[in-house]
C-alpha cells in the first residue's frame, strides 16, 4: 500500500470528487490541510479486490477519515466496497474518526432499509455509513 505516490494535499475551500454522474464535495471553509487519497487505481490497483474510490483525511481536533464511494445505483455494492476498504485501511485509519459516503445516482429516499443498512454496517464496522443521491456537500 504506497500511499505517498496516491496521496494530494489540498487546502481548497471545495473539494470536488467526480466520477460518473455522481459527485461529492467537501466544504473547507477553514482551509485546513486534506489529505486526497486514490484508492479505486491508486493503493488498492487490483481488479479483483473491492475498493472505494476515495479517502479524504483531515485533522480538526480529532483525527477524520472519509471513505467515498461514488455509485450508480447499487447500493449492495457500495457498501461492500466501502466495508473492504475499511478491513484494507484498518491499521492506517485505527485512530481516526471514520465516516463512510455512498453518493449514488438514484437511490429511493431514505427509508427504512437504507437505515438498516446504515445501523448494520456501523454495528460490523464501527464507521458511520450516509446514503445520499448526488451531488453530495459535506462541511468540514
Amino acid at each position: 500500500m504506497d500511499f505517498n505516490v496516491h496521496t494530494t494535499v489540498s487546502k481548497d475551500p471545495i473539494i470536488v470528487l467526480k466520477e460518473k454522474k455522481s459527485k461529492f464535495e467537501l466544504l473547507n471553509e477553514n482551509r485546513i490541510n486534506v489529505s486526497k487519497v486514490k484508492v479505486d487505481g491508486g493503493i488498492i490497483n487490483c481488479a479483483l479486490k473491492k475498493r472505494c474510490d476515495w479517502i479524504l483525511s483531515y485533522n480538526k481536533t480529532n483525527d477524520y477519515a472519509l471513505f467515498i464511494e461514488l455509485k450508480g445505483c447499487d447500493l449492495d455494492e457500495a457498501i461492500k466496497q466501502l466495508k473492504a476498504t475499511l478491513d484494507y485501511t484498518q491499521d492506517v485509519y485505527r485512530n481516526h474518526v471514520r465516516q463512510c459516503f455512498a453518493v449514488t445516482t438514484s437511490v429511493p429516499k431514505f427509508g427504512t432499509s437504507a437505515q438498516r443498512k446504515s445501523r448494520d454496517f456501523y454495528h460490523k464496522t464501527r464507521s458511520t455509513l450516509t446514503i445520499k443521491n448526488t451531488p453530495v456537500k459535506h462541511g468540514i
